[in-house]
């Protein structure tokens, strides 16, 4: 028999938008599913929704719960999930045919803890942005160390927890942390990847991820995202005393973040002087090393040259490029 994956999919005022999803997972090519609805106290249609789509398909589970935020409603999928694999999906996002039999495949091949696969990004128009995925089919195998350091690059592997495919004894004792609102993807997957040996990848997006105007990152910057840059300081605190890579690694994190935050901060407003003056001086020694860093996108390599410049040239290159796109 085949190996059932569990996939889990909190679900908040999303009635509309949740049957793509879960239509998107029957189709899989892979059928050993259990899919986990979590009604996380919707106040729209989403119950009914949710009910009647497990009413069509007995691998559809749900589970009807006070609101408690995604990460508890991700916790309630993980104590609820019977699989011997556990991945995760947004409730507004959709996959290809071949998402949950690429993943296993992979995973299974390769002998590894997570497999994981690069994503396209769409804005809620559907008009499809660049995937992030470096481009090509071609699978990699990440020793610990390696899968760490790509994880927190901000690449195609990314913090997220949508586009991995987890081993079910690897999440053990392991929760989303419910006070964290910002990052709380990366928090979790960073205490996960402290167990993992090798992980798979393979950079081809089967996963579409649908950007939506209300994300942290299209609002006046704010306490969220103080709390993301906060954050970042725990993790790369965390990795400071490990080896030289995995220290890199974190440091690239909190410039990385740093870089995100300023971005809303320059787009969006409003304009912090102090704030943006002492995450300068906290970019500063950090700056080189990730100018450097070959993991860490492009992109974001080019931002960190005019961030360097001041609050002023950045603004107008984040706003070019906002206008260019």
């Amino acid at each position: 028999m085949a190996e059932i994956v569990s996939i889990i999919i909190p679900a908040y005022n999303c009635g509309g938008l949740l049957p793509r999803c879960v239509q998107s997972l029957l189709r899989q090519t892979y059928s050993d599913l259990e899919i986990i609805l979590v009604d996380d106290g919707s106040t729209d249609d989403t119950p009914e929704v949710c009910d009647s789509l497990a009413s069509g398909d007995a691998r559809i589970k749900v589970i009807h719960r006070a609101n408690g935020g995604v990460s508890s409603a991700r916790n309630a999928g993980i104590q609820a999930a019977t699989g011997a694999y556990i991945t995760f999906a947004d409730a507004d996002d959709y996959v290809d045919p071949d998402h949950i039999a690429r993943l296993h495949s992979m995973l299974q091949r390769m002998e590894c803890d997570v497999a994981a696969c690069g994503y396209k990004s769409e804005n809620e128009n559907s008009c499809t942005e660049p995937a992030s995925s470096r481009g090509g089919r071609k699978e990699v195998c990440y020793s610990h160390d390696s899968a760490v350091c790509e994880l927190l690059a901000g690449g195609a592997v990314g913090g997220y927890v949508w586009n991995k495919l987890y081993r079910r004894a690897l999440l053990e004792g392991m929760t989303f942390r419910s006070d964290v609102k910002i990052l709380e993807d990366l928090l979790f997957n960073f205490e996960v990847f402290s167990r993992v040996q090798k992980m798979a990848f393979c950079p081809e997006g089967s996963y579409h991820y649908i950007q939506r105007g209300q994300s942290a990152m299209h609002r006046q910057f704010g306490e969220e995202h103080r709390v993301m840059v906060d954050t970042a300081r725990q993790i790369r605190d965390a990795l400071a005393d490990q080896s030289p890579e995995l220290a890199d690694a974190g440091n690239g994190l909190l410039a990385t973040t740093i870089l995100w935050v300023c971005d809303v901060m320059a787009e969006y407003g409003p304009y912090d002087k102090s704030l943006f003056r002492q995450y300068s001086g906290e970019f500063r020694p950090l700056r080189w090393k990730y100018l450097r860093n070959s993991r860490v996108p492009l992109s974001y390599r080019a931002s960190a040259v005019f961030f360097s410049m001041g609050f002023g040239i950045f603004r107008l290159a984040v706003r070019a490029v906002r206008n260019f796109m």
